[in-house]
C-alpha cells in the first residue's frame, strides 16, 4: 500500500470510529487529526471539508456492503438462503450502528443522506424483486403474489422504519420483525422449511 493510501485508510478508520461513537456534529477536523496522528493540513490535502470526508466515507461503506451482498447472491444455493444471509448482514449493520448517525446525517448533511438513501433504495428494489421472481420460479415463494408490488411495500416499510425519528435505537429489531413478516408472507411450505433450517443454522 502506498503512503497516500495509508494516510487515507488511517483517516477513514479514525473517522468511522469517532463518527459512530460521537456522531457527525460533535467530531471536528481537529479531533480527526488528533485521532489519526497527523496534522489537520494533511487531512485537508485529501478532503477539503468534513462534509467531503463524510461523503467519501459513506460511499466506501456502501460499496463494501454492496460487494458483500453481491457475494452472497452469487454463492447462495437458492433465494431463501440469499435472503437469510443478507438479512443477517443488514441486521448486524443496524445493530452496530450508533443510534444517532442516520438522524444526524439527514439533519446536518441532507445532500449526503439523499445520496445514501437513493443508492440503498435502488439496490434494495432491484435485489428484492429479482429474489422474489427467482423464488417463485423455484416454488419457494407463492406464485399468486405480485413481485413488484411486494417489493415496493417491503422496501418502503424498511426505509420508513430506519428513517423514523426517535426509533433509530431499535432499528435492528424493527428490521428483523419486518424481515420475518415479509418472508412468512410470501413463502410456500417448501420455502418456509428451508427458511427455518437456514435461520437455525445461522443462530448456532
Amino acid at each position: 500500500m502506498e503512503k497516500e493510501d495509508q494516510y487515507i485508510q488511517r483517516i477513514f478508520d479514525v473517522a468511522y470510529t469517532l463518527f459512530n461513537k460521537r456522531g457527525f456534529k460533535a467530531v471536528s477536523m481537529d479531533d480527526l487529526a488528533k485521532g489519526a496522528g497527523m496534522s489537520k493540513k494533511t487531512i485537508y490535502k485529501y478532503y477539503d471539508s468534513k462534509a467531503s470526508l463524510i461523503k467519501a466515507l459513506v460511499t466506501v461503506h456502501i460499496e463494501e456492503k454492496i460487494e458483500q451482498i453481491d457475494k452472497i447472491v452469487k454463492t447462495a444455493a437458492n433465494p431463501i438462503q440469499e435472503m437469510v444471509e443478507i438479512g443477517s448482514l443488514v441486521y448486524n449493520h443496524h445493530k452496530e450502528m450508533s443510534s444517532d448517525v442516520l438522524m444526524e446525517l439527514k439533519k446536518y448533511y441532507y445532500d449526503i443522506w439523499l445520496f445514501v438513501d437513493d443508492v440503498q433504495q435502488k439496490n434494495m428494489l432491484e435485489g428484492i424483486a429479482k429474489n422474489i421472481k427467482g423464488g417463485i420460479e423455484l416454488g419457494l415463494y407463492r406464485s399468486n403474489i405480485n413481485p413488484d408490488f411486494i417489493t415496493q411495500v417491503y422496501v418502503s416499510s424498511v426505509v420508513a422504519a430506519c428513517d423514523r425519528e426517535g426509533a433509530s435505537g431499535h432499528v435492528h429489531m424493527q428490521y428483523l420483525m419486518l424481515f420475518d413478516y415479509h418472508m412468512y408472507g410470501i413463502m410456500t411450505d417448501e420455502g418456509r422449511s428451508l427458511f427455518e433450517q437456514y435461520k437455525a443454522k445461522l443462530n448456532q
